[in-house]
């Protein structure tokens, strides 16, 4: 018997020794989810309840996956406990692809097959277009991208999509899934949504294969299972269903996926999944200062859609939480460049130790500048990541074709890479001859070539790429990943040409195919034995911006909400929390009542990822699309108790509030006040007076000041400004939520109420 009582609070312990039947496992923000999770793996082995084998532990990105591995083997190790063969500690998607690499062929695929990122799926999709002879200028490839990965995750295959309500699919979009279907299959590929979806078809079809499965994972383990979609939930059903040993961990009040098809039901009703489970709450906080965790939970307890829990931590009351109002967007990244130099001046932190959080990706553009000003290092997560660098695609184009030359994206992509001399109108060629004949790319260029369909010279040049990558296919059996590597780079001479090229651009893509090679080489260095090419492709093709973040890189960090989830920094900048910005203007106009409870879970997941000291900023006037706009500050400030906060602002008060204000308040710091604390009037009521009359006749319609209009997006509102003539007519509308918005009337949709 081993005894982690020392190791554990009560709530964690009691978690990790009920080990028979389904366990729900309540996992409030910062409370040792991982440390359960791994001691859980450790007592199961320990007390002879399974073997390493038998364990099924999935989380929701590599990193993560890779930490509670690297801890459940130090912990075995502790108590002389060997582990011989790779434990099932990964991702949803990497456990099924290890499934799908012992089976997939039962399903009419060859065992090394492409995975399709998104860029790859559009290619694809647009090819379906040209052959359905739908124009992509009006039915955008994006669209069916996201029709079908939706389909997928609700595991709805093209049969079952036509069978159900036509709300489902439209007739065309069904045209197009059943072509994506039919070119994914002869391409020999998969796409991320195919991971699951396979794996899921092949426990349907083939229920020996799933009793194989059941059987081998005694012991099921989900963490984020907040974050699990409908086809995530089914997969797990599958696989739990005849042990029922299935142990799920979340905390509901960190859900913020929906929109890439996580169901919060899915925690929420796992006690109507199971009658029968045990649930256990973990709600000690060992992360924040109790300062963070009680402002935190005083804002997520506005929510409907949760499990009654509090959180709560021994941990000191710490700083206030700085709430600073600036100008605009660029003052309040001049706040929080000067903040991270004031705090890295008085000693004892790094730069690693700050993190900026934004709700969209644009709003990093200001900061960036401004880092960059003040020669401060930082780190983008969720730019462009390197696997997505043209000249690194191009070579992972390479290698994914001498694994599996039926990969027709890859190998369209690299015809002429480098330049070959083979035309586009040669390569649409050998498309059309594919389509027409119902062979792959690759089996078209000789047949192109033969019939004479291009001229000699052409055909020349294809015959020539052809055996070019006929040649890497048959050395690849014999070689190195690395071998294969460099074999690429000296076939095709691509190094070479950039070289020649000797500009700025083309040896920093020399530099970063020089990076590959130190990747390949770290790679076959961790793998060993395992290092196959097909291995190496397929982890590529899971990088996650989540498994890009190292935090021993000396850089503040800057990134999304969404992204930011399981990470912790000793100091959090929250910026732009303002109304329709964060919380969303698209919250407001759903359809779902509780779209805004999701953008409370983000604010949510946001400051209780601070360790010590959280910033939340908004700005009173911010640039959206070119114009100039003014937000109240978001709601979840005010949901905050005062004795919570710091209130700070940049922004002068109007003289003649400093002549009155002492007379009518009795208080110098009376309007300050109230500019911090009364967010609900924040620019509420603008001044009517200091606009003209003007009045604009557009046929029937008289824009004038004071008239309510309604905008399809902003909903009802009152002109206080009118300016400009004709064409370049503007008002400005204050909104019934307060938001203020100048329009150019010609586009705007404005409709008289």
């Amino acid at each position: 018997m081993t005894d982690f009582s020392k190791e554990l609070n009560a709530p964690q312990l009691e978690a990790v020794e009920a080990t028979q039947g389904p366990l729900l496992i309540l996992a409030g923000a910062g409370s040792g989810k991982t440390r359960v999770l791994t001691y859980r793996v450790a007592h199961l082995i320990l007390q002879g309840e399974a073997s390493p084998q038998e364990i099924l532990c999935v989380t929701f990105t590599n990193k993560a996956a890779r930490e509670m591995e690297s801890r459940c083997l130090s912990l075995l190790q502790e108590k002389n406990i060997p582990i011989y063969e790779p434990m099932w500690i990964s991702t949803f998607h990497s456990t099924c692809l290890r499934i799908l690499r012992e089976q997939i062929h039962l399903l009419g695929y060859q065992p090394g097959f492409s995975i399709y990122d998104d860029s790859d799926r559009l290619s694809l999709i647009k090819k379906v277009l040209q052959k359905l002879n739908i124009n992509e200028k009006v039915y955008p490839a994006k669209t069916f991208k996201s029709a079908i990965n939706e389909a997928k995750t609700q595991a709805l295959h093209p049969d079952q999509v036509e069978k159900r309500a036509s709300y489902l699919m439209d007739e065309r979009t069904l045209a197009v899934y059943k072509e994506y279907e039919q070119q994914m299959s002869l391409n020999n590929a998969l796409d991320f949504g195919d991971l699951l979806f396979k794996t899921y078809e092949l426990f349907q079809m083939y229920p020996d294969i799933l009793e194989l499965y059941q059987d081998r994972f005694q012991y099921i383990m989900v963490d984020e299972y907040q974050d699990t979609n409908r086809l995530q939930y089914l997969l797990i059903g599958q696989l739990a269903s005849k042990h029922k040993n299935l142990c799920v961990v979340g905390d509901e009040d960190q859900s913020i996926y929906s929109w890439r098809g996580a169901d919060i039901s899915n925690i929420l009703d796992f006690e109507k999944d199971f009658p029968n489970a045990k649930v256990v709450k973990l709600e000690e906080n060992y992360r924040s200062t109790k300062t963070i965790v009680e402002a935190a939970s005083h804002i997520i307890k506005n929510n409907t859609q949760r499990k009654d829990k509090t959180l709560f931590t021994n941990n000191e009351s710490g700083n206030k939480i700085t709430v600073r109002e600036e100008t605009n967007e660029y003052e309040e990244a001049r706040f929080v460049v000067n903040t991270v130099e004031d705090l890295m001046s008085k000693g004892g932190y790094r730069y690693s130790d700050f993190a900026v959080f934004y709700r969209t990706n644009a709003q990093s553009r200001v900061l960036e500048e401004q880092f960059r000003t003040r020669s401060i290092p930082y780190r983008l997560v969720g730019g462009l990541k390197f696997y997505d660098r043209m000249e690194v695609k191009n070579i992972i184009a390479y290698m994914r074709a001498v694994l599996n030359p039926k990969d027709e994206v890859g190998l369209k992509r690299i015809i002429n890479v480098p330049a070959r001399g083979i035309g586009k109108s040669t390569v649409e060629k050998i498309e059309r001859y594919a389509i027409d004949n119902n062979v792959s790319f690759i089996d078209a260029i000789p047949k192109v070539a033969q019939e004479k369909l291009v001229h000699a010279g052409a055909a020349k040049k294809i015959l020539a790429f052809k055996n070019l990558i006929d040649s890497l296919c048959s050395l690849s059996d014999s070689m190195s990943l690395t071998d294969i590597f460099l074999r690429i780079l000296d076939d095709t001479g691509y190094v070479m040409k950039l070289k020649e090229e000797n500009t700025a651009e083309s040896l920093a893509r020399v530099d970063n195919i020089e990076e590959l090679n130190n990747a390949i080489h770290q790679f076959e260095k961790e793998r060993g034995e395992e290092a196959s090419l097909q291995t190496f492709l397929e982890e590529m093709a899971l990088v996650s911006d989540a498994d890009s973040i190292n935090n021993t890189d000396q850089a503040v960090t800057l990134m999304t909400l969404h992204v930011s989830k399981g990470l912790e920094f000793p100091n959090v900048f929250v910026v732009g929390m303002e109304e329709g910005l964060f919380p969303s203007g698209r919250s407001f106009d759903s359809s779902d009542p509780t779209a805004i409870e999701e953008e409370r879970r983000l604010a949510y997941v946001g400051m209780t990822r601070a360790r010590e000291n959280l910033f939340l900023t908004h700005a009173r006037n911010r640039r959206v699309w070119g114009q100039e706009q003014s937000h109240p500050p978001a709601r979840f400030i005010k949901e905050i108790p005062d004795k919570f906060l710091k209130k700070e602002s940049s922004i002068s008060r109007p003289k003649f509030m400093s002549r009155f204000e002492s007379q009518s308040s009795g208080s110098p710091q009376s309007y300050q006040q109230h500019r911090t604390d009364s967010f609900t009037e924040f620019d509420a009521m603008p001044n009517y007076e200091d606009f003209g009359d003007e009045a604009y006749s557009d046929g029937a319609s008289n824009y004038s000041k004071g008239m309510r209009v309604r905008h399809p997006t902003f909903g009802v509102g009152s002109i206080y400004k009118v300016e400009g003539k004709g064409d370049n007519l503007k008002v400005s509308v204050v909104f019934n939520d307060h938001t203020t918005k100048k329009f150019v009337v010609k586009y705007a949709r404005l409709e008289r109420v």
